[in-house]
This record gives structure tokens, C-alpha cells and sequence, in this order.
């Protein structure tokens, strides 16, 4: 479960509530605007005192465009840098990245491939593996991939974002499967970018838990918010995990089923 589900809680009680719901892990948001709940710094201590594993931690991208950008690729590219050197500190093994924001990237271009190659060479001395999200330009995804076959740069998939965005819903995830190192699941109405409970909008989960591959071995990470604003933080995190091992319950039987 995501460290920021949407109902106002110290960070502390919430990272008590995830792992009193059930959960065994959970990730976090490292952009500056998030210091004014905490010191980064103390977050990953807190995490690990209350028995929860911290998966990834997520880079902010309000400027990631100008990766691509001749004149500025350097200035976003010493950015991810530092937050690649806050993952290794913190022993995070994931940092996830959006490629893009908006629509304005058409394509990527050689400014923005060079700057990631140099990244993820810097991102693996440091024993920290990257993941590019899914957001509105999968194209860009796309052709990152294509020209960096490097593993150590993998998918954060991301079901709300597939579902707005892709016209062949799950195609990324499956055409990348081998590159899968976390997921961001949730679900909306085909509208907004919702972030609600599996089952509450209108992603198609039996299609889900089909088509999902068989070679990842990693977490089920949800990222979600309330569908009503009014909703209690225990009342959601206990939906929350209720679902997610019923998603997790029937990718295993689904798995264990086309063995056989």
C-alpha cells in the first residue's frame, strides 16, 4: 500500500495503519513538497520499525520533460541522480520515474537516451534499479525500452493510467513482462485518474488476473484514494487488503491452473 492514500493522517499513522491492515510492504513519495509533512530523511526508519517492507520510492515529475530537452537533459538528469543516491542510502532497491508529463514529448529523442543510459549505469553501482512508469505517451515508453534493453531499466506498471491511456488495455504490461519490477493498481471509471479500490470502477480485473505474467515475482502494490472524500482510513485499507488477496489469491489459482 502506498504511504499517501488519500485521508489526512500523520505520515506515522498511516504507516501503522498499512501495516495493522494486514500489508506487508509499502513506498513513498520523494519530492521536496513532501518535506513539509516530514524529513525524508526518517522516513525509511519509521517504515522499517513497523515490520514493513519499502519497496520503491518515487521520484517527483513536474520537470521530467526537460529530459528531453537539449539545453536542460543535464539539469533533470542530476536531479534523479540525487534521488537514485537517497534510494541507495536508504537500501530502497526501486526508484520509479515518470518519462513524461502531459502530452507535449512527442517522441524520445537522443538528449533524453543518453541521460537515462548514464543514469541507469549510475543507478546500478548504487545497487538501485529504475523504474519507467506507464502515464499518456507510452509511445516514449516504448521506445526507451526498445533502445535500452538494459534490465535494470524495468516497468512500473500502473492499471489507471493503462486504462486511460491504452487503447489495448494491459498490452504494455504483457509486452513487457520480463521487465516488470512493480505496479501501481488501481482502478477509475475510463474518465478520470481516479485511483479507487479494484472492483470500484471499470477495469476489466478477470481480464487482469488473466493476462498477468506468469514471471513476476514482486508485490502487488496498490496505490488508490477514496471514492468518497468522507471515508475512514481503517474502513479503506481494510476494503483495500481484502481485495488485493482476492487478486492475489486468483493470480495463483489462475497460475496453478494453466500448469496442470
Amino acid at each position: 500500500m502506498f504511504s499517501w492514500y488519500g485521508v489526512p493522517q500523520t505520515f506515522i499513522q498511516r504507516i501503522k495503519s498499512i501495516k495493522n491492515a494486514g500489508f506487508d510492504s509499502t513506498s513513498i513519495w520523494i519530492g521536496e513538497d513532501d518535506r513539509r509533512e516530514m524529513d525524508l530523511e526518517d522516513k525509511p526508519s519509521i517504515i522499517k520499525d513497523c515490520g514493513l517492507i519499502l519497496e520503491y520510492a518515487h521520484a517527483p515529475y513536474r520537470n521530467i520533460n526537460s529530459l528531453w530537452d537539449e539545453y536542460k537533459s543535464w539539469e533533470t538528469e542530476l536531479e534523479i541522480k540525487r534521488h537514485i543516491d537517497y534510494c541507495s542510502k536508504n537500501e530502497i532497491p526501486i526508484l520509479v520515474i515518470h518519462l513524461t508529463k502531459g502530452y507535449r514529448i512527442k517522441e524520445a529523442n537522443e538528449y533524453g537516451l543518453i541521460a537515462l543510459r548514464r543514469l541507469i549505469e549510475y543507478a546500478k553501482d548504487r545497487k538501485v534499479r529504475i523504474a519507467a512508469e506507464n502515464t499518456k505517451q507510452n509511445n516514449v515508453l516504448e521506445k526507451v525500452f526498445h533502445e535500452i534493453e538494459d534490465p535494470e531499466l524495468g516497468l512500473c506498471f500502473d492499471t489507471s493510467h493503462d486504462n486511460l491511456y491504452s487503447d489495448l488495455k494491459f498490452g504494455i504490461m504483457e509486452k513487457y513482462r520480463e521487465r516488470l519490477l512493480c505496479l501501481h493498481i488501481s482502478d477509475n471509471d475510463g474518465r478520470v485518474d481516479d485511483h479507487w479500490i479494484p472492483y470500484q470502477g471499470k477495469i476489466d480485473w478477470e481480464a487482469f488476473i488473466h493476462r498477468f505474467p506468469k514471471e513476476y515475482g514482486g508485490i502487488l502494490n496498490m496505490e488508490i484514494l477514496p471514492k468518497e472524500k468522507t471515508a475512514d482510513g481503517d474502513s479503506l485499507l481494510a476494503e483495500a487488503y481484502r481485495v488485493i488477496k482476492k487478486i492475489e489469491i486468483d493470480i495463483h489459482a489462475r497460475a496453478i491452473g494453466e500448469g496442470q
